[in-house]
């Protein structure tokens, strides 16, 4: 696990290995064990390290071929015993026991279909010294950041924008479409970073950039669809636990200790027993609560663990808002307020402790159709009856001022499936987002995130729980729960790996059509059937909570002030990005108990957080997050 940034020159001149490192600098939370910079002609890399395998002899970057392959990488390929043992077949040697050397040899035989044999977590940078070609990949579910961006003279690159920022000296522009995206979402997703000229490489997607020429993007692995007549259910499960096996044996590949996230769910107990059923000795297990019954999972974990003999860790935190707040901002490079990232970061802290290496659940409610939302979607019948009194109660919401009581409640009855799903997942819907939102930005708005994403799924054709979870995958997976995962564990300098979101479990997952996974009444239908071999019954049965934390009540508090401060100070207002008056509304209307607006609070105040840290200090010292 590292971070990793590069350059390569525009005119050919030699590339500066300075600015490379300058890059680095930035990204030694990601990487503190060991940093490397490698400098040739056009191109210089460079990587913070986080030694995992191979801790002695694993140096980055990695050249083979006599400097004609140079590699740095972030993450690991877990499959890289097999690959190493293939290549030695092919007359192939290796000077280390690392993942990294293996990627350069298999791309020194392979070339780009290297890629494509790898099983793992990763974003990788590759410099061909014979084509003088750059080739950045970037894993398939997108676990592993990947930024890039073109300068006047260079093209960049890097794991996070700050080092883009580095090199830069100065932050661009704030793009207004991610803004937007940001405000109605709570987090960016998408090609388009939040900077105006910078891009993310997509999950499954290779870039390439030849010598004088534009980077050309093109995807080596997408999202499977969903079967229209899966395998029988009993092929299908003894298939789909070989594979679930074999993603969390191969993830204990590890030469530093490691463990498992666990809360009181069914994807971390999972995860659990079959990390236990591979170990000589118990699992370390890690849990937070915040002393709060209606968040907190402690117990259920507790028991869980005590079921699989772990050696089980938790904290009971009571954190500083303010402080947290400040902290998040640091390390999201892009704005977000996913408000779990808050017991991420610190049961990321508590892991850290006592492992290098976690193992965590992520990806079953995606894969398996395990969000509550789904179902209820589901139960939203659409006839041309309940259409037609939808439009009529719609109409009446929309007449009805924006902070009236019940506005809200009373405009979604209006929804169809596919709108009530996405305003589920909006922090400001359409109809508050025209109202905090700056003029300016609306103004450059063709059209608003809400209706792009319910136009696109309206347009699909497949069966609705089917185009719901691809909606998550490809937005809400990688835009969110993954960018939340990477930061928070990346700024402890913890590793974590998914073993559901093992790109071989992907593709079995598809092999049944979705109305098998879930229905207007069920969720994780399949999953639950294949873990009840695993689980005790109680974890089965346990109703399926979020990992959430208490924010209506923290702003109950002092911390409403704090938030006043921030959003109505100002620079906030200087900035043009939000309407500063609905802003204040908002806070009182919070403050008074008339409405609950802590969400809405929460990201206003993360999007102006991150601004001081990542616009008004790019380039400075203060920036860097070591």
């Amino acid at each position: 696990m590292c971070g990793i940034a590069g350059i390569v020159s525009k005119s050919g001149a030699p590339a500066s290995g300075a600015t490379a490192a300058a890059m680095i600098a930035t990204l030694r939370h990601r990487g503190p064990d060991d940093t490397g910079i490698w400098s040739g002609g056009a191109a210089a890399l460079g990587a913070a390290r986080l030694s995992v395998i191979d801790v002695a002899g694993g140096h980055q970057p990695i050249a083979v071929d006599a400097g004609r392959i140079v590699v740095v990488q972030n993450g690991e390929i877990y499959n890289y015993v097999e690959l190493r043992r293939d290549l030695e077949r092919r007359g192939r040697s290796f000077a280390t026991a690392s993942d990294t050397e293996v990627i350069a040899a298999l791309y020194a035989e392979h070339g780009e279909a290297a890629f494509e044999r790898m099983r793992g977590m990763f974003a990788i940078a590759i410099w061909d010294a014979a084509r003088q070609r750059l080739v950045l990949a970037r894993d398939r579910v997108g676990k592993k950041p990947l930024y890039y961006m073109q300068s006047a003279d260079a093209f960049l690159f890097a794991s996070e924008p700050k080092a883009i920022l580095a090199a830069l000296g100065r932050a661009p522009e704030v793009a207004p479409a991610p803004l937007l995206d940001f405000l109605t979402f709570g987090y960016v997703a998408g090609d388009a970073a939040i900077f105006e000229g910078m891009n993310r490489l997509q999950p499954g997607s290779l870039l390439t950039l030849d010598p004088g020429g534009a980077p050309a993007v093109h995807k080596y692995w997408t999202w499977p669809r969903d079967a229209d007549a899966g395998m029988p259910e009993g092929e299908y499960l003894e298939r789909l636990g070989a594979e679930l096996d074999e993603a969390v044996r191969i993830r204990l590949r590890s030469d530093v200790p490691l463990g498992a996230f666990l809360s009181g769910g069914l994807d971390s107990a999972t995860v659990l027993a079959l990390m236990t059923k591979h170990s000589t000795r118990p699992v370390q297990t890690f849990s937070i609560g915040f002393g709060d019954p209606e968040y907190d999972e402690l117990a259920a974990a507790r028991r869980t663990a005590s079921a699989f003999g772990a050696d089980h860790h938790e904290w009971v935190v009571t954190p500083d808002c303010l402080d947290v707040a400040h902290r998040l901002a640091s390390y999201y490079d892009e704005p977000f307020a996913d408000a779990s990232a808050i017991p991420t970061f610190f049961v990321s802290e508590l892991a850290r402790r006592h492992v290098t290496v976690c193992l965590t659940g992520d990806g079953g409610d995606e894969l398996f159709a395990g969000y509550q939302p789904y179902s209820q979607a589901l139960g939203r019948s659409s006839t041309a009856a309940t259409r037609g009194m939808r439009a009529l109660v719609g109409l009446g919401a929309r007449w009805l001022p924006a902070h009236a009581r019940g506005k809200g409640r009373l405009s979604t009855l209006a929804l169809g499936p596919e709108a009530w799903f996405v305003w589920r997942r909006t922090v400001f819907p359409d109809y508050l987002l025209r109202r905090i939102a700056g003029a300016d930005l609306l103004a450059s708005a063709s059209n608003l995130p809400e209706r792009d994403a319910v136009s696109q799924l309206e347009r699909d054709r497949s069966p609705l729980l089917s185009r719901l979870q691809r909606w998550d995958q490809q937005h809400y997976l990688p835009g969110d729960i993954l960018v939340k995962v990477d930061r928070a564990t990346m700024a402890h300098s913890l590793e974590a790996r998914c073993p559901l979101l093992d790109h071989r479990v992907v593709e079995i997952a598809a092999q049944q059509p979705s109305w098998r996974h879930g229905s207007a009444t069920t969720t994780k239908k399949l999953f639950k059937k294949l873990v009840a071999q695993w689980l005790p019954a109680e974890t089965l049965s346990r109703p399926k909570m979020g990992f959430g934390v208490p924010l209506r009540r923290w702003f109950a508090g002092g911390p409403i002030r704090w938030a006043r401060d921030i959003l109505l100070d100002r620079r906030t207002r200087e900035r043009g990005w939000t309407d500063s008056r609905e802003a204040a509304r908002l806070l009182r209307q919070h403050e008074i108990g008339a409405r609950d607006h802590a969400k809405r609070i929460w990201t206003l105040v993360c999007l102006e957080l991150w601004a001081r840290a990542h616009v008004d200090r790019a380039g400075t010292r203060e920036q860097a997050c070591a």
